[in-house]
């Protein structure tokens, strides 16, 4: 498997160099793609195809041209970039893995809205809010 994450980060690699290349000769992008695909039916084994496919949740006939496209889209998008396969290199955590799976990006959790006559205080127990009137207690207890 290890052997297989190398063939990913090095195919993306290829990918976003050809973009790169193709904003600079103006090239069709249709041609860019069949290149990847053509590289990653070369490339990778059975196996790891199986694996990715299975992962993708598609067939193993369209893996190929779906997992180009979503690489495409993602670094078009901004979503994944050269410090993702860095990251995939350190077994640090990375977007890569939700786009290729094609998954949205994740809602960022809004904080709730601060209402002007209570203070929010942290306790043992997790937060509370008080009158503003009040200081936040050392205690971590809002009745102490």
């Amino acid at each position: 498997m290890k052997t297989g994450i190398v063939l990913l980060l090095l195919a993306t690699a290829v990918f976003a160099g050809s973009q790169s290349s193709q904003a600079a000769g103006k090239r069709e992008p249709k041609a860019d793609l069949s290149s990847c695909v053509t590289s990653v039916q070369a490339a990778w084994g059975l196996t790891f195809k199986h694996d990715i496919a299975s992962f993708m949740g598609v067939s193993q006939e369209r893996m190929p041209a779906l997992f180009c496209q979503r690489i495409a889209e993602g670094l078009h998008s901004g979503r994944i970039s050269y410090s993702d396969i860095n990251n995939l290199q350190l077994d640090q955590p990375t977007e890569i893995w939700m786009v290729i799976k094609g998954k949205a990006k994740a809602a960022t959790q809004a904080p709730a809205p601060r209402n002007p006559k209570f203070r929010t205080c942290n306790g043992t127990t997790g937060t509370f809010q008080i009158p503003v009137s009040r200081k936040c207690p050392l205690s971590g207890y809002a009745n102490y």
